[in-house]
């Protein structure tokens, strides 16, 4: 190849390589305003059109990456994506909105039986809409607008009243559907209501008259009530017609057009009107909506009627207040276009902004699991009210101090001023509680291994838990013999009786002692690989432990469930149910009998030689305690070897400790309090942080390598990047510097906390840090250009620790606030989620563009 010709493949490989770096930071420039323009949506409660933006941005993200590759692309941009992502998928509850009335929808309800959603609107239509937000069919007949809409029980009938001064019974069985049409109102009929029976209905209207019809359209009785009805409604039983006035009054009566009780929505001369009211499902209770802007839950009982709660929070008049189909919550919806659910006992549970007008009515689901709304906007919108908020994991009594991730990732633990620390699931199981401190825990950190737990404790200890050590729950007492199980299989103990007891262990995966705490020792252990309800065969192998060696079995026939080794002979039954027999063995001094307790290997039983030994096969945590610091303990962190352990002290020092829990040197040189302490990467390095103000570079032999002078107040915490090339430090000033190793300030991240910050943490990749608050907020922070990615607020009060998990997907954070929140970043399972949420409005609504609706189908090709 000549000179030229490499020249110009160089040239050209520069240049497509210029172009691709371009259109990656114009690809990041333009992801970045579509995640700016959810948070903006987010924040001003358009929380679904937030989502549907935050979606946008993942769609694009995703092609880009097909596109140029992952070598031009910053994963901050990712973290921003999934943080932007995170709030929304956790923070909306909108998930569909149904558009296709021209004017005011006045009225929503759904059928009894779940299956359509009727809506009535000024455009003089009523639609009748499918669970999913397809539109079915559009009811014309009213000419004025349709105020409000009920279906009979069984749902096949459907009434509106309407400022034509007319009440229609639609049949929704006929093809053709031809309504009903009842005449006698002078004025708007403004309410209109099926009886429980579905054999009368209401109606109200600005002729102050209430008028019951039966269903064949026969009026069988009108009441004279001196005000304008705005609303009606039959108690359970079918026996009671209440009816709110504009007058300010709610008004009782029975079916022969006796007045049973009057109740006033307000005690003072101040008569708002009330524009709603309904009964509760056991008809003991009523709500009432009014132009007080509250809600009021009445007690009825014997045609009495008490104030019992007041429902106060809405800024304008309240247009609509309905219970739930339990009757444990209300909903409520104002003028002040929200949506507000509440307690019986009058607390609020949450707020729904989105409309972009009056919200006129609201409507539960018959499951309890969907809210309908109808809003001035013209749009109806449902509402999900199952739980699908942050993953909030509660259970310490009183606040947590610190959390991190072992190095699987499948298991966080938090410490607590309630002395204890708590062992959880990715999910947020609460696995354990570990009881031993006397004071509160400041402090926990995982061996790399798994194998060990550090805690720092104001009881001016370190504990060290053995989480694999085996538990055994029961000994018949006939002989010593016993046995210890791991749940992993990895490390089996057992004795041997007589005169002289033998206890030790052996990793049956390397084949090899890994302690000895006697002379000699017989035994069989196994539970390595499970196989329905059976533990003893790994990798297709039976091991069996004799006399000071392991000897494998690979002659196992599994068609015949039997293995032979040098004249052994043993059976290995099939499945059994609980409690049968597993295997047994021709040579007594060797497995008589083994059998499984539980289905699932929780617990497992041996009888050897007629000893019963039980045991659980999940293990307990052993634990010693290290004595030598003055003071409490604040902060505990394990080399990368697993050899060390680094505890930090008010005591103003640095100890080391072996993973014995020998003393094995103590650093002295910070003047007030160390806070923090972290291993390098490599292990070659300890940094300290302290209220002096300083970050200390220790080595291992305890030789002082750097003072860094890093913040003007207290460094509150220290974290090294995974690249061991920086030093993230957290300070009481309010911000969080980024350091080189020779002590060189790389950066200080200025859109800092308006509160001091006391905990950071490096995501996997060392792109990111996260920062947690004494504001209560955590923040991402991009290291690349420095800017603040997100900042994730769910915290009630000061968040004192955050620690990301070893892939990056998860981020812990533990605060005053007793709970700890787990905050999903997993851009993949966001998406999901996401799409998941709108499918049913990408799919249904006409208004969805064309690129919107391919939006999630887009994604779905991708992976």
């Amino acid at each position: 190849m000549s000179l030229s010709t490499i020249a110009t493949l160089g040239f050209w490989q520069r240049t497509i390589f210029q172009k691709q770096v371009a259109d990656a930071q114009r690809y990041r420039a333009d992801i970045n305003s579509m995640t700016a323009a959810s948070e903006a949506l987010f924040f001003s409660d358009y929380k679904f059109d937030a989502l549907i933006e935050g979606l946008r941005a993942g769609e694009k993200w995703t092609n880009i990456k097909q596109s140029l590759g992952e070598n031009h692309l910053s994963n901050e941009t990712e973290y921003r994506i999934a943080a932007s992502l995170q709030q929304a998928v956790y923070g909306v509850k909108e998930y569909n909105h149904l558009e296709g009335h021209g004017d005011v929808v006045w009225s929503v309800t759904f059928q009894p039986q779940g299956n359509l959603i009727a809506s009535a609107s000024v455009d003089k239509t009523i639609k009748l809409w499918t669970h999913d937000g397809k539109l079915e069919k559009t009811l014309k007949g009213h000419t004025d607008s349709v105020s409000r809409i009920s279906f009979s029980s069984d749902g096949k009938y459907l009434a509106s009243a309407s400022h034509d001064r007319t009440v229609k019974i639609w049949n929704l069985q006929q093809t053709k559907i031809k309504p009903l049409n009842l005449k006698s109102h002078r004025d708007e009929v403004t309410a209109v209501s099926f009886s429980p029976d579905s054999k009368i209905l209401a109606s109200g209207s600005q002729d102050k008259t209430i008028k019951i019809w039966n269903k064949t359209g026969t009026l069988l009785r009108t009441i004279k009530t001196k005000a304008v009805v705005n609303s009606v409604s039959f108690s359970p039983d079918g026996q009671v017609i209440a009816a709110a006035n504009a007058n300010g009054t709610v008004k009782l009566w029975n079916l022969k057009g006796r007045l049973l009780a009057t109740l006033k929505h307000r005690n003072d001369n101040n008569n708002y009107a009330v524009y709603s009211v309904n009964f509760s499902p056991d008809g003991r209770s009523i709500a009432t909506g009014g132009g007080d802007r509250t809600v009021k839950i009445w007690r009825f009982s014997r045609n009495r009627v008490t104030l019992e709660t007041k429902l106060v929070g809405h800024k304008q008049e309240v247009l609509s207040a309905n219970f739930s189909p339990d009757g444990q919550i209300i909903a409520s919806s104002s003028a002040d276009n929200t949506i507000k659910i509440w307690n019986r006992d009058g607390s609020m549970l949450k707020t729904f902004a989105g409309h972009g007008d009056k919200v006129t009515q609201v409507s539960f689901s018959p499951n309890g699991q969907t809210l309908a709304s109808a809003s001035y906007d013209k749009t109806i919108k449902l509402w999900s009210l199952k739980n699908s908020s942050l993953n909030i994991l509660r259970g310490h009594q009183h606040r947590v101090l610190g959390v991190t991730f072992n190095e699987d990732g499948n298991m966080l633990a938090s410490a607590s001023q309630d002395n204890t620390i708590k062992l959880w699931s990715p999910t947020g199981k609460l696995l354990k509680t570990l009881q031993g401190h006397t004071d509160r825990v400041a402090s926990v950190n995982f061996s790399p291994d798994g194998e060990i737990l550090a805690s720092g404790s104001y009881d001016n200890t370190v504990r060290l838990w053995y989480l694999n050590y085996p538990e055994k729950i029961w000994n018949s007492g006939l002989l010593d013999y016993s046995r210890y199980w791991q749940p992993r299989g990895g490390v089996g103990e057992w004795g041997s009786g007589g005169a002289t007891h033998t206890d030790y262990g052996t990793d049956i995966r390397i084949g090899k002692r890994v302690g000895d705490w006697g002379s000699r020792g017989v035994g069989e252990i196994g539970c390595f690989v499970k196989i329905g309800n059976f533990c003893l065969v790994p990798f297709s192998k039976i091991i069996t432990l004799f006399p000071h060696k392991i000897t494998l079995l690979p002659q196992f026939n599994f068609s015949t469930n039997q293995y032979f080794e040098e004249g052994n002979y043993s059976n290995l039954t099939n499945i059994p149910p609980v409690g049968t027999l597993h295997a047994t063995s021709l040579q007594v001094e060797f497995l008589t009998r083994l059998q499984c307790c539980s289905k699932d290997i929780r617990n497992i039983c041996l009888d050897w030689n007629w000893n019963i030994n039980y045991h659980s096969a999940y293990p307990i945590s052993k634990n010693i305690n290290l004595i030598g610091h003055s003071d409490s303990v604040m902060s505990v962190s394990f080399s990368p070897n697993n050899q060390i352990i680094a505890s930090a002290s008010k005591d103003k020092t640095v100890k080391l400790w072996n993973r014995k829990g020998k003393l094995l040197k103590t650093l002295v040189g910070h003047k007030k309090w160390v806070n923090s302490v972290s291993f390098s990467p490599d292990g070659k390095m300890l940094a300290s942080a302290s209220d002096d103000g300083t970050v200390k570079l220790w080595s291992m032999d305890g030789e002082l390598l750097r003072t860094i002078p890093a913040h003007d107040n207290w460094v509150l915490g220290v974290s090294f990047s995974p690249d061991g090339q920086a030093i993230a430090t957290a300070s009481y000033d309010n911000m969080v510097k980024l350091w080189s190793v020779d002590g060189e300030l790389l950066k200080t991240f200025l859109k800092g906390s308006s509160d001091s910050v006391t905990s950071v943490s490096f995501s996997p990749d060392g792109q990111v840090i996260a920062s947690s608050s004494y504001d209560g907020k955590v923040k991402l922070w991009g290291l690349n250009d420095g800017n603040l990615l997100k900042t994730l607020s769910g915290h009630g009060d000061s968040v004192m620790s955050v620690s990301f998990s070893p892939d990056g997907k998860l981020l812990a954070s533990g605060s005053r606030d007793n709970t700890i929140i787990l905050w999903n970043l997993a851009l993949d399972n966001l998406l999901e989620k996401g799409c998941s949420w709108v499918s049913d409005y990408l799919h249904t609504n006409p208004n969805v563009s064309d690129s919107d609706r391919q939006l999630c189908q887009v994604f779905k090709s991708q992976n």
